[in-house]
This record gives structure tokens, C-alpha cells and sequence, in this order.
């Protein structure tokens, strides 16, 4: 028996779509310059004038590669 499969197309051009943004951060503390998650997410919201009612989530990893520790942070939020 054959069934029919219902395919669904989304638009990725909604305007909906245009207005939301992605950032990534990434900090390993290896050199005097890296700066915390916090202040370079503070500084890319305060350049951007992104205001909290804008942000949709907040996700943060960790990783390591032996001696290396990585964390990030990955911001979606609503242009305005």
C-alpha cells in the first residue's frame, strides 16, 4: 500500500524570518586579549543597541580538547 506523503514548504523570505539574527561568541582564555562571554556579548548588545525585549534565547556550550578549553555562546534575537 502506497501512502501519499503531505509536503510542506515554509517561505524562509517571511518577513518574520528577516527580522531574526544569530550571534555567536567563543572564548578559550589562551591570550591576554580573549574577553569573557558576558562582556563580548554586553559589547555586541550595547553596539547593536539590542534591548532584552528583543533577545528570543541564550544558549551556551563547553567543550575541551585536551588542554584547551572552549566556550561559547550563541544569541538569537529580533532586529529592530
Amino acid at each position: 500500500m502506497r501512502r501519499r506523503v503531505k509536503r510542506i514548504s515554509i517561505n524562509l523570505t517571511n518577513k518574520n524570518m528577516e527580522k531574526v539574527r544569530v550571534k555567536h561568541f567563543q572564548y578559550t582564555g589562551l591570550d591576554d586579549y580573549d574577553k569573557s562571554l558576558d562582556e563580548q556579548m554586553n559589547d555586541f548588545m550595547r553596539e547593536m543597541t539590542i534591548q532584552p525585549d528583543q533577545i528570543i534565547s541564550v544558549d551556551y556550550a563547553a567543550h575541551s580538547n585536551g588542554d584547551i578549553n572552549t566556550y561559547s555562546a550563541l544569541i538569537v534575537y529580533k532586529k529592530a
